[in-house]
């Protein structure tokens, strides 16, 4: 599997996708550090970093994450060298697997670094503890592991669709857009993966109401993760080349 896996990373290496997902995770953290120029004696590092951090989940971190995971499952069939992975005997549910995993550490490593990037604040008097970094880096690393989650059936889109890359990209801004427009539907917000995101996490940033309980909450994201899955593995079996 790590074979695999690391093919799946050569293959992006050459990629101008990764170098535009990576200038638009520094697009937050910058626009914080401008914001708060004013507020800074204000505010503190765990205010600072999860102000970021609701704006990411909401709008940002959606499209560039769906961006990356509907191309990592479309590049070979859009450049029509899908066949020529089955020139050697690669099981198609091994290299799906291959290319979720993929996708969950670019989106863990580029949540890192989101965090990271805070640190930008340091210079206009955002005050630093020890532990409040720790817990702050755990918060936004726990966001990107649930925002995989979360993007999965994005994922199913673009699987289903195959060639149709604009398709996914489609889908990825109305799930962004429908999950946006849900933080104001407490019945909304309680079973859309992205805003139960901000619920497991505590975002309170934003006041959010919820008709259900968190328990609907885990079980939604759980089922539309699980239904996804399969039908993304299932797709590429039965998928002709």
């Amino acid at each position: 599997m790590f074979r695999f896996i690391r093919a799946e990373f050569m293959k992006l290496k050459g990629s101008s996708i990764i170098w535009v997902c990576l200038a638009a995770c520094c697009l937050l953290p910058l626009i914080g550090f401008v914001v708060n120029l004013e507020a800074s004696t204000q505010t503190t590092w765990v205010s600072y970093s999860a102000q970021n951090l609701w704006l990411a989940i909401l709008l940002l971190w959606p499209c560039i994450f769906g961006l990356i995971g509907a191309y990592i499952f479309t590049r070979e069939s859009i450049e029509n060298t899908y066949r020529n992975l089955f020139i050697i005997p690669v099981g198609r549910v091994r290299l799906a697997l291959a290319k979720l995993a993929t996708l969950l550490l670019i989106i863990l490593a580029m949540a890192s670094l989101s965090y990271m990037l805070n640190f930008l604040g340091l210079f206009i008097g955002i005050p630093f503890e020890t532990a409040p970094f720790w817990d702050g880096l755990i918060t936004y690393l726990k966001s990107g592991l649930l925002m995989f989650f979360s993007l999965l059936p994005v994922l199913s889109v673009a699987v289903i669709c195959r060639k149709g890359y604009l398709i996914a990209i489609c889908a990825t801004m109305i799930y962004t857009v429908l999950s946006f427009v849900g933080v104001w539907s407490s019945m909304l917000s309680s079973i859309l993966p992205i805003v139960t995101i901000l619920r497991v996490v505590q975002v309170t940033s934003i006041k959010i109401e919820y008709a259900f309980p968190m328990s609907v909450s885990y079980s939604c994201m759980a089922a539309i993760s699980v239904v996804s899955v399969v039908s993304i593995l299932w797709v590429l079996k039965k998928q002709d080349l």
